[in-house]
This record gives structure tokens, C-alpha cells and sequence, in this order.
């Protein structure tokens, strides 16, 4: 209730502060077509700022559209370490040696993705009102959430392109949790129309270059591990397993997401191993880990993800329950 209050509030202050006629006249099915449109084949380049726990870093990305669908994005960090990100379609294929080194390497860097397909289900979209970011047009968005399992985000999209250039993750008290804007941007004239020069998509030496990690085939062949519970709307988009950093053993990874945020699952055997269970919230993102005991094995799952802390913990501790949970 506190969140639909707040959502709802927001929404009516937005509209009557910054709303006009124009801003009104797209419906909010026709802004989510267009980023979804726009995410698929959209060339740009520009830089923004990222702001997490007050923290606050600025960045440069550039992104290509090949007429072939082909997606190629390079990010470098401007403001402290100097890191680099290449992604192809999706899947990071390079990234500094600090990054490469992390296991959740594929959720590094900001990234504002949507998929519109029952997208309504789960959060009431409006559009209520239009404002400036970077120079440019944009119209705002407000994704409230319909249940207590997922955060409200305010989104502001490019009218030219569609592209989002500012997303606000809200907490249930509508507190900010985390900003992505850019402060400047410039876009191809046509879709998939060359924008960045060869050089500004090519990675520097410090770039890794990333492979996937070798699975140890023998050792996860008959484990079913699966978490039993996750929340509404949230469906599984990719699922491996890899080798373990820390011991000898298999880590296997989930992703799920409603189609805006998204969390992971790790799950790993931690016989013989000294580990505690926690909970910890790091700006907009939860870290849950359950150290679970199932037959004869004992188990660590961690839910990591930008979703409420009792969710995330709910979802680890499904494991537990071996049947799936009743939604609330």
C-alpha cells in the first residue's frame, strides 16, 4: 500500500508540475513498442553518470546497430579506475582485469533493458508528464509495481529515439536507490545507420577477453538444484553451470527476470566449508545467502538482485522448502 500511496502521489505531483498536452498524446503501450524497438536497433553514443548509495561515477558508451542485428556496446569508465566493458548482443566479450575477475561479470555495468511482453501484468505504466536530460526531449515514465516483490522505477525516454536517457530505482518508501543519466548524447540519424568511428569500439589492452568457464560435466550431472519459489512475473532466462573460484566443486548460475528487473541465483555444495549465512543491502541491491541443508548435502544459495530484501530472502529460502510457496 505504502508503495501504490507513493507511486500514486508522484504521478499526480509529475503531472500537474511538468505534464503537457504533447507528452500526453503516446500512450504508455506505444513508449514501451518503442523501447523495445529502439533497444533492438538503436545506434548511440554519449556519457552519463551513475549514483549508487550516494556514490557517483561518470562513464562513456558508445553502441553500434549492425543491419544484421548485431549489437555491439563498449563502456569505459571516466571518473576513478579506469575500466572497460565490451559487450556483443548481450554477453560480455571483454572487460578490465578488476571486472573479469568477478563471477557476476555479465551484470558489471548499468544497463536499462526492457521487454514489453507482459510487462503490464506486473507494473501499472504511465506516462505522466515530459521534461529535458542531456538537451533533449524526453518523456516520463512511471512503472509502479503491482505487488510488494519488485521496486517502482521513473524512466525518462528520448521522444526521438526512444532511448532511455534517465532511470530512477525507488525504494518501497520512495526513497532513490539508483540514478543512470546521461548529461550527454547524440544518436545515428536512421537506425542501424553507422555511428561510431572502428577505434571507439575497440577495446584497449586492458580488456580481457572472457570465455566461458569450463564446466566440470562429471560433477553436475545428476544435481537438480533449483530454487522453488521466485516472484510473479519473474521468469528464468538463462541457466549454466561453471567451475567454483573458491573450492573445488561446480557454481551453477540462474537469471531471471519480468521483463525490467532482474536477479541471480547461485547455488554451490559447501561440504567441509566454513561459510555463514547473511543478509546485506548494498545501495539497490540485495544479497541474501541461506546455507541450506538438503539430504545429504549442504548447500549455499545467494539471491543477488536489485528487488526488496525480503523477496530475495524468500527466494533462497524456497530452496529449503522443496514445494513450491503460495504467493502472498
Amino acid at each position: 500500500m505504502q508503495v501504490k500511496a507513493f507511486c500514486t502521489s508522484t504521478a499526480l505531483l509529475l503531472a500537474v508540475a511538468g505534464s503537457t498536452v504533447a507528452a500526453q498524446t503516446m500512450s504508455a503501450t506505444h513508449w514501451l513498442q518503442r523501447l523495445q524497438s529502439a533497444q533492438a536497433s538503436q545506434a548511440y553514443q554519449g556519457a552519463f553518470v551513475y549514483e549508487r548509495k550516494g556514490a557517483f561515477s561518470s562513464h562513456q558508451v558508445v553502441r553500434q546497430a549492425s543491419p544484421e542485428g548485431q549489437i555491439v556496446e563498449h563502456f569505459t569508465q571516466l571518473s576513478g579506475p579506469a575500466h572497460e566493458v565490451l559487450r556483443v548482443d548481450g554477453v560480455v566479450a571483454c572487460a578490465s582485469a578488476a571486472l573479469a575477475d568477478d563471477l557476476t561479470v555479465i551484470d558489471v555495468w548499468p544497463q536499462a533493458s526492457v521487454t514489453v511482453q507482459d510487462l503490464p501484468q506486473w507494473y501499472d505504466v504511465q506516462v505522466v508528464g515530459e521534461t529535458r536530460i542531456a538537451g533533449r526531449d524526453a518523456a516520463v515514465l512511471l512503472f509502479s509495481p503491482r505487488d510488494q516483490h519488485r521496486y517502482p522505477i521513473e524512466m525518462s525516454v528520448d521522444t526521438l529515439t526512444a532511448v532511455p536517457l534517465q532511470s530512477l530505482l525507488l525504494n518501497e518508501k520512495g526513497q532513490l536507490l539508483e540514478r543512470l543519466q546521461f548529461v550527454q548524447f547524440s544518436s545515428a540519424p536512421e537506425q542501424t545507420a553507422p555511428l561510431a568511428n572502428l577505434q571507439d569500439l575497440t577495446p584497449g589492452a586492458g580488456c580481457i577477453p572472457l570465455q566461458a568457464p569450463a564446466m566440470n560435466r562429471e560433477a553436475v550431472a545428476e544435481k537438480d538444484w533449483a530454487v522453488n519459489w521466485t516472484p510473479p512475473g519473474f521468469s528464468l532466462l538463462k541457466s549454466h553451470y561453471q567451475v567454483a573460484y573458491e573450492h573445488d566443486g561446480s557454481v551453477l548460475n540462474q537469471v531471471y527476470s519480468d521483463g525490467l528487473a532482474h536477479f541471480s541465483v547461485y547455488i554451490e555444495n559447501i561440504d567441509n566449508l566454513e561459510v555463514e549465512s547473511s543478509r546485506r543491502q548494498l545501495g539497490p541491491t540485495a544479497v541474501v545467502s541461506k546455507k541450506i541443508q538438503r539430504a545429504d548435502e549442504t548447500l549455499m544459495v545467494t539471491v543477488v538482485g536489485e528487488i526488496p530484501l525480503g523477496s530475495a530472502e524468500r527466494i533462497a529460502l524456497s530452496m529449503h522448502a522443496g514445494q513450491d510457496l503460495s504467493d502472498d
